[in-house]
């Protein structure tokens, strides 16, 4: 039973996403997509790995400034 009380608040919990994490998202597929096609120079491909952590690192400072409380929840329902 408790369980699935915890599934349920699991379910419940609504993360925001503004436009500009949502851009982040798209350019993060994107420079992923063209790293998998493997037609880069190495030197490219290092930089494209580059700017890829940095654009997560930016998501993520975002996603965290903008979700404080539903990290919050979601911390203290992975900790029951």
């Amino acid at each position: 039973m408790m369980k699935n009380i915890k599934n349920n608040e699991f379910l419940d919990l609504r993360f925001y996403l503004t436009e500009e994490m949502n851009n982040m998202m798209l350019e993060l597929l994107i420079t992923q997509q063209m790293l998998k096609e493997n037609k880069l120079s190495k030197q490219d491909r290092n930089l494209l790995e580059n700017h890829k952590n940095e654009v997560m690192l930016q998501f993520r400072k975002e996603f965290q400034k903008n979700n404080v409380e539903q990290i919050k929840k979601y911390n203290e329902l992975m900790n029951k």
